[in-house]
């Protein structure tokens, strides 16, 4: 198990590729794990409930992995796909449970506004992070997986002002 976050913290620092994670329903389980626990962290270091829609936000979010599917698939590596969505949700996972721990750390000092932009500079780390991911699995350049993760970004928009909107 440290192995394993060892390797997806590595994939976080872009020094390895997805291709370090086995491709087993087993990783995958664990990154769900991982999904869980950043979540209810968000969830419970938010606690407003007039800013929370976590149904619409998992929504988005589920639209934005079918999203990296697509694209893994339409390229011809869907043999690689349980291995990279597997990296994508553990390393966003570990991402944003940095998010949390810093925003914990830094909101007593430095206050919460300055603490939500240093904890927001975190998760933009996320938008590398998975284009690194995807353009290893598909074989391309980091620019061009760094456009993906950007178009995946804006399709989860997308559909979370879509579903709001209908609300």
């Amino acid at each position: 198990m440290t192995k394993l976050i060892k390797n997806f913290l590595d994939i976080v620092m872009l020094r390895k590729g997805p291709d370090i994670i086995p491709s087993s329903w087993l990783v995958f389980l664990v990154s769900l794990i991982l999904l869980v626990i950043s979540s209810s962290s968000v969830l419970i270091l938010i606690n407003d409930d007039s800013t929370q829609e976590p149904l619409i936000n998992l929504t988005a979010y589920a639209s934005g992995i079918l999203f990296y599917c697509f694209i893994i698939i339409f390229y011809g590596y869907a043999n690689r796909a349980l291995q990279s969505i597997s990296a994508i949700i553990a390393c966003g996972s570990l991402i944003t449970i940095t998010f949390v721990v810093v925003f914990i750390f830094f909101a007593p000092f430095l206050g919460v506004n300055f603490a939500s932009v240093i904890a927001g500079l975190i998760m933009l780390w996320s938008i590398p992070v998975e284009g690194h991911i995807i353009a290893s699995t598909i074989n391309k350049k980091r620019f061009f997986g760094i456009l993906i993760a950007l178009s995946a970004l804006c399709f989860q928009f997308l559909i979370q002002n879509q579903i709001l909107n209908q609300s």
